[in-house]
This record gives C-alpha cells, structure tokens and sequence, in this order.
C-alpha cells in the first residue's frame, strides 16, 4: 500500500491533486493548515481513503480532529499537525507522544521542513509543505507486511 502525506498547503491544493495524480496512492494523510485544499482533494479523488487533521490554522474546522493513531498494512502510526508537540523547537514531545501510543512511525508538519528522522526506536516522517511556491514536497510510506519504506518527494513547480 501506497501512503500519500501532505501538510501545510496554505491555500494552494494544486500541487496536491498533482501529487495524488502523479504518484496515484491508495491512502492519503492531510496533516493540516489546508483543510478545505484536502476538501478539494477529496472531491477531486472520492475512491481514495483520506484522513484529514486540523493544524493551527485552521480555525473554521472545528470537526476534525488533531491527531490520529492508525493501523495500516500492520504498522501503527502516529499523526499531528505537531504545534501542539513544540516541533519547531525539538522533536522530544512528538516523539514521546509517537512512543507512547505505541507506533513506529510518526507524522507531521507544521515545519514546512521536509525531513525523516530516526530517534528512540520510530521513524519521523515531515512532508514539508505541499503548498510552499519554492520548493513543494510530500511525504510517500509503502507499507507491507508490518514494514514500512519512507521517501520524501519534490514536486516541480507549475
């Protein structure tokens, strides 16, 4: 299974539709500041599964949560936007929260940093911002048989 993770596009669901396009996942993760930009995407791709969380801006979406725990393909995975875990100060808190739910891996945004970091047995996945006009990028997970393959994607800008 194919896992799409997008964060912060701020406005600018174009570069997601040519992701979801491009890479064709079978599950999506919007890890929020753009809950109507995932709106769109779930619209625009109704036959694919899409979780959508609330980052800290967004306000006007009350009904979603902020973070997540999930199962998929046997890998347990933790989700948040991450302002309320202090990731642009350090990654001690999300990282705690990732542990203590039980998950190996981690999701986030809110940086606007791509990155995938190693720490205290579980992998930390950031997307970056799917929505930056420099440089967009998201995350991709293959999962399979309670493992998983994290990689980070530059999208061309258009």
């Amino acid at each position: 299974m194919l896992l799409a993770v997008f964060s912060d596009s701020h406005g600018n669901s174009g570069p997601m539709l040519r992701a979801v396009r491009q890479y064709r996942p079978e599950h999506i993760l919007f890890l929020g500041d753009g809950v109507s930009d995932a709106g769109a995407v779930a619209a625009a791709f109704p036959r694919i599964p899409l979780l959508i969380l609330r980052g800290n801006c967004d306000w006007n979406a009350a009904d979603c949560q902020e973070s997540a725990l999930l199962e998929l393909e046997g890998v347990r995975i933790f989700a948040a936007h991450g302002h309320r875990h202090n990731v642009k100060m350090d990654l001690e808190g999300f990282c705690n929260s990732v542990c203590c739910a039980g998950a190996s891996l981690g999701l986030y945004g809110h940086t606007h940093e791509a990155r995938i970091t190693r720490r205290d047995g579980v992998t930390l996945l950031n997307p970056g911002s799917i929505g930056s006009p420099y440089a967009p990028s998201c995350g991709l997970v293959r999962l399979h048989g309670g493992d998983f393959k994290c990689a980070i994607k530059r999208l061309e800008r258009k």
